[in-house]
């Protein structure tokens, strides 16, 4: 994931705060548009030094830059809290204007900022105490000794087929006793602290909150769960096929009797994406080479060239150039000589003057391309719902921000649309070439969707109080070795807290739009491709250069979050519902050449829905990191590669694998 609103003290989605107040008040509607006028023009204004000081904390981690951050977001606060008072003026409920209406129940529903000033600085010092050890952590590199960071170095390792399981699985336990680890009480006192508040605000819990702001017409966690079933066949199809070529790669003795995959080995600090194992999954290995990365490097691009690259696709769409505000202050590159946070986010400043930036620390890798243009998906959407009020200056849902990079993503990463940007000499029209394809865009997409379920199904559980301080760590585990069928390298008790290893938790980011992010692009990407008159597979289409396409896209994101998420979805799409049917269709071709294989196969399409027990941990020995075997020979070429430049000399499709997570998260 990757705005900013995990970042200020309330969420930049407000919604509707049912029975706090009384309907009480005025109802004249011109002195509420009036009123209204003044306190957008003041939210702007406080909106923008909140931003700007948490810019300012996330490029260069520093005390004093913390201390003012905490500051800014404080008076936010006592300035949301004070405007939501005078509100109570109008009887806004009982207003005729419907936007208006909606405006004010925005507004008004200024979730956690309700409580007092002694809980918003505790609340606030001890999710900056979280985002420190998440961004300051750094790990013993057991070849060399030195301590390193997540990025570049562990993510590197991690995704390198050249280094060793064993030293994975050192950089998987040292990861996350440096950070989760050390903050299993500050989460605890987090959530603690965070229901208290959002109880005086109205509602039960801080699970019941977050759920809100997709203002659910039905129960929101039977409408995820029903999602996941409808998914989850499919995702057993690939994970059967992934053990079945992982398994004799690395020795069926890390791989428990309950057939989950071990978790260090998929190329991924969290195993939610597996790109970085396409070296030895790919379907017809075969039938072509390339190496995208490699080709990004011989014609000298570096962060700007990808850059202005995502820009002029959606320039080609007719949506328009970023800002000089943007090109300005947007950080590509890892700053020199300063503690930064480098997980890609997108930023908008509220300024009404096109002041919005991306942070990024950007490697010339295929999977970085990806990156940026998921990221100038959130700028796009800040630029095209800029005019709108504040309290609409959002998502049409959290899933919906998401989702706009990714589908641009869909189109930029496909063959035909690499020939058109020069990184393909042509496209092979075969059977196996778009099934390589099909089963890259995999490993990242259809990876992924578990783990972007199992993080806030998890935290609903945490907040609503069916999961205690002392199970933090083993309810974890079990969604992960359930959902996901992904187990841990090592046993794993209560004094860990691995989900603090995960960026969003300590960042206090909800996660479930991520797994709602990718059921929509696919819908997106049907739609659009549609609009500009695709023909032939779905899987096929590039829309770069289509107006119509382009005009679609940009009324719905001109409207930001001023209609209820469902008009807007039917709008485009013509369907209210979050579906997976389109995923379906996408992959289909794939799903075919998974169940075919899988029949020839001995790996059943299950996993257990319990953890590898203790004993199957005592009974597997394994030495010590600094006896591990010399790299494993792979068809990915030399050794020492970065993250996002590991499966070189792979099929055509390796385009797609080289689609390394985004680090959101996604």
């Amino acid at each position: 994931m990757r705005t900013l609103s995990n970042l200020l003290a309330v969420p930049l989605l407000l919604v509707l705060l049912l029975g706090c107040c009384h309907a009480s008040g005025s109802t004249n509607e011109t002195a509420a548009r009036q009123w209204f006028e003044q306190f957008n023009s003041d939210l702007a204004v406080q909106r923008n030094l909140a931003v700007e000081a948490g810019w300012n904390y996330a490029v260069n981690i520093t005390d004093e830059n913390s201390r003012k951050r905490v500051e800014a977001e404080l008076k936010l606060t006592e300035f949301l809290k004070l405007k939501r008072t005078e509100m109570q003026q109008f009887a806004w409920r009982n207003f005729t204007d419907k936007n208006l209406t909606r405006l004010f129940s925005k507004s008004d529903d200024i979730g956690t900022s309700v409580a007092n000033a002694t809980m918003q600085e505790l609340y606030s010092s001890v999710k900056t105490r979280l985002a420190t050890f998440y961004n300051t952590a750094k790990v013993k590199d057991p070849r060399s000794g030195e301590m390193v960071p997540l990025e570049p170095n562990i993510v590197a390792a991690m995704a390198d087929p050249d280094v060793s399981q064993l030293v994975k699985r050192d950089f998987w336990v040292g990861w996350r006793d440096e950070s989760g680890k050390k903050m299993k009480n500050d989460y605890e006192e987090f959530v603690r602290l965070g229901n208290a508040m959002i109880q005086e605000a109205g509602y039960a819990n801080l699970a019941e909150y977050w759920q809100s702001w997709y203002e659910p017409t039905s129960d929101f966690e039977q409408t995820m769960e029903k999602l996941w079933t409808e998914f989850k066949p499919y995702y057993s199809l690939l994970h059967a096929y992934v053990r079945s070529k992982l398994r004799p790669h690395f020795g069926s003795e890390i791989f428990p009797l309950t057939n989950h995959l071990p978790a260090h080995i998929l190329g991924n600090m969290w195993a939610q994406s597996w790109a970085n194992v396409d070296h030895l999954t790919m379907p017809y290995p075969e039938s072509w080479t390339v190496d995208i990365t490699k080709e990004m490097l011989r014609k000298g691009w570096n962060s700007t060239t990808m850059f202005r690259v995502s820009e002029e696709f959606f320039a080609s769409l007719g949506l328009g150039n970023m800002t000089d505000k943007f090109w300005a202050k947007t950080v590509m590159d890892r700053l020199p000589n300063v503690e930064m946070n480098c997980h890609a986010s997108a930023w908008d400043f509220y300024t009404n003057e096109g002041d919005f930036r991306v942070k990024q620390c950007t490697s010339v890798t295929l999977p970085y391309l990806a990156t940026t243009h998921h990221e100038m998906g959130h700028i796009q959407y800040f630029m095209q719902y800029e005019k709108q009020p504040v309290p609409f200056r959002d998502g049409a849902n959290p899933g919906f921000h998401e989702a706009v990079g990714d589908t641009i993503e869909l189109a930029v990463m496909t063959p035909e649309h690499l020939v058109k940007i020069g990184l393909l000499n042509s496209t092979i029209d075969s059977n196996e070439y778009y099934v390589n394809y099909m089963f890259l865009m995999a490993l990242k997409k259809l990876a992924f969707i578990p783990f972007g379920y199992l993080i806030d199904k998890w935290r609903w559980s945490v907040f609503k109080g069916e999961v205690t301080p002392q199970q933090y760590n083993s309810a974890w585990w079990k969604l992960r070795c359930d959902l996901q069928g992904i187990s841990s390298p090592v046993p794993r008790s209560e004094d860990d807290f691995d989900p603090g290893a995960k960026y969003h938790v300590p960042g206090n980011t909800p996660y479930i739009r991520y797994f709602v992010s990718h059921f929509l692009q696919f819908q997106f990407y049907e739609a659009l491709c549609n609009k500009s008159g695709h023909a032939g597979p779905l899987y096929k289409c590039d829309f770069y250069q289509s107006k119509e396409a382009g005009d679609a896209l940009k009324k719905i994101l001109s409207a930001g979050s001023s209609k209820h998420w469902e008009d807007t979805l039917e709008e485009l799409t013509g369907t209210r519902e979050v579906s997976a049917a389109p995923l379906i269709r996408y992959f289909g071709p794939l799903f075919d050449f998974l169940t075919e294989a899988n029949k020839n196969s001995s790996e059943p399409l299950t996993w257990s829905s319990e953890c590898p027990g203790d004993d199957w941990y005592t009974s597997t020995t394994a030495p010590p990191s600094t006896t591990a075997p010399p790299p494993q020979t792979t068809t990915s070429g030399s050794s020492g590669r970065l993250a996002g430049a590991t499966w070189l000399q792979l099929s055509m499709a390796a385009l797609l694998g080289a689609l390394l997570s985004t680090l959101l998260t996604r």
